[in-house]
């Protein structure tokens, strides 16, 4: 369905980068933008049919869940699940990387990943492609490394490739549907944006997500954003000098060049854009602009 065709049917629609609009809209990822629709607007039927229209098939809903855990994250019932008291839910999203999926068993790829990773109490898929584990994770360990590990393995093992995202450590509470509800459009929006990277947080998409309202529209960022778009291979240096804390040696390390090569590319930054992205503020500033969505669009 093209724009002019949705907007024929709901002319009350906005459609923009933004994934939420609040509860008073009804909201679904639209080429690689956001539809927003009142929710006054659109009936319930009408909204199932637009999402078998816009959805991809494995955003959309299958057949039932018999998972307690699944039923208490999607409303669906009120009783709370027993035996922990904080839940970290870790979504994933798998994709075929081959054209006969009938060899694919759910199961034994739930079983397998819980082989590897002690800390799951509990998984489900919620579709064919998409589904949550629940991570039993007390002492909040960090294990984004071990899970890029599992992945490489499990992807090759299966012929998938797989995106997860790793939530907060939540209590198990009425609270916890609300939460998931969140977390789970905060994924849908990171693989809107995502630069290819199959382990993501709340800290690596937060800054992206929350600031989209203030910057969608902003001329001072659409000018930075050309300003620093212009320059070759600066969106690489940014985010290296942002991800080592303005520190020259290990940005220069992780970029795989010598330090007085990367200082003299960031003296030249300097020159052309008048930011210093040894300054933590306009580093912030810098990373704010790449991974902001101006006018619809990632710039990233």
């Amino acid at each position: 369905m093209n724009q002019a065709e949705l907007l024929k049917l709901f002319p009350e629609a906005q459609i923009n980068a933004l994934s939420s609009l609040g509860a008073a809209y009804f909201s679904l990822p639209y080429q690689n933008k956001w539809v927003h629709i009142p929710q006054h607007t659109i009936s319930p039927r009408e909204k199932t049919l637009l999402e078998q229209v816009l959805l991809p098939f494995s955003q959309r809903a299958q057949a039932p869940v018999t998972n307690a855990w699944a039923h208490f994250l999607l409303e669906d019932a009120t009783s709370i699940p027993a035996g922990i008291d904080h839940a970290q839910l870790l979504q994933f999203q798998i994709k075929f990387t081959t054209t006969d999926t009938t060899a694919f068993e759910q199961s034994l790829w739930l079983e397998a990943f819980r082989n590897t990773l002690p800390l799951i109490r509990d998984g489900f898929f919620l579709n064919e492609e998409y589904g949550v584990f629940i991570l039993d994770n007390p002492a909040h360990f960090s294990f984004d490394e071990e899970l890029t590990g599992i992945l490489n393995t499990l992807d090759d093992d299966f012929s998938i490739r797989t995106s997860i995202y790793l939530g907060q450590n939540w209590p198990v509470d009425s609270r916890l549907p609300t939460l998931f509800k969140e977390e789970r459009r905060i994924f849908q929006d990171s693989h809107i944006s995502s630069r290819g990277k199959n382990v993501r947080n709340l800290a690596e998409t937060a800054l992206s997500y929350y600031t989209a309202a203030a910057t969608s529209d902003s001329p001072i960022l659409q000018s930075l954003k050309a300003s620093i778009h212009s320059l070759e291979g600066s969106h690489d240096l940014i985010r290296a000098m942002w991800h080592n804390q303005g520190n020259v040696s290990k940005a220069a390390t992780a970029l795989y060049l010598h330090r007085n090569t990367l200082q003299y590319r960031i003296d030249r930054f300097f020159e052309a854009t008048g930011l210093a992205l040894k300054n933590m503020d306009d580093l912030l500033l810098c990373y704010l602009v790449i991974v902001a969505k101006i006018n619809g669009t990632n710039i990233s």
